[in-house]
């Protein structure tokens, strides 16, 4: 008579766990290491089965673990009565990239002063790493410059007008190179005539007098006469 072992059998799983980086990709480990104790006993891997998924899976930053349970391992060698299963579960973590350098370059014009409104928008944007996108990050501020007269018109772009939204990289460091609208002076000459008042009296003893001027012509038409102030003409 060959009877069964009543002694208990115990059968460590262990899951295998992975550490990885963020790479845009599913990434995933599979698998699970067997310590069976006592020491010595002749219960090998043969003499169960699993009927689960050994592997955990992931594409973003996070933990991800296989799920093992204790209740998916079946004793199948009638050999042994009491089989303990101890299931230590494997994970799969997927560390965010540290660090990307966003570049924001604000786009620039320059125009020749024609009196009307001019604009300048936009920005273009270089990433230190190709995984991060545009459409990770966020813009509150307002790429645009105007103005009207001869100058400089700054964007003001800053840093706090963008904001890092992808989990997957956790330091984001934006780099602002300010954009602007200049607006030119005209550089051609331009020729004002000026014919001053005149005015002719008789002569009766008393002082005369005759002020101002009269703009005749103005050779440039962006060039006015409210540029510049003048004496009423009087007799």
């Amino acid at each position: 008579e060959v009877t069964a072992v009543t002694d208990e059998v115990v059968v460590t799983i262990t899951g295998h766990n992975s550490t990885v980086t963020y790479n845009g990709s599913e990434q995933s480990v599979n698998g699970y290491d067997v310590s069976i104790a006592p020491e010595g006993v002749s219960y090998t891997t043969a003499d169960f089965s699993f009927n689960g998924t050994a592997e955990a899976k992931g594409t973003d930053a996070g933990t991800y673990p296989m799920g093992l349970k204790a209740e998916q391992f079946s004793n199948n060698n009638e050999n042994f009565k009491k089989v303990t299963f101890v299931v230590n579960d494997g994970k799969l973590t997927i560390n965010p990239v540290d660090e990307v350098v966003v570049t924001i370059t604000g786009h620039n014009d320059t125009v020749p002063y024609d009196g009307d409104e001019h604009t300048v928008t936009g920005y273009d944007v270089s990433i230190s790493n190709d995984l991060y996108k545009e459409g990770d990050f966020t813009f509150s501020g307002t790429a645009s410059a105007s103005g009207t007269n001869e100058g400089f018109y700054p964007m003001q772009l800053t840093v706090n007008d963008f904001r890092n939204t992808n989990g997957n990289f956790t330091n984001v460091a934006f780099v602002i190179v300010d954009g602007g609208l200049t607006i030119n002076p005209v550089s051609d000459k331009v020729t004002v005539t000026i014919k001053e008042n005149s005015a002719t009296h008789t002569y009766d003893g008393t002082e005369k007098t005759v002020t101002g001027y009269t703009v005749t012509s103005i050779s440039n038409p962006l060039y006015t006469c409210l540029l510049y102030t003048s004496p009423s003409p009087r007799d």
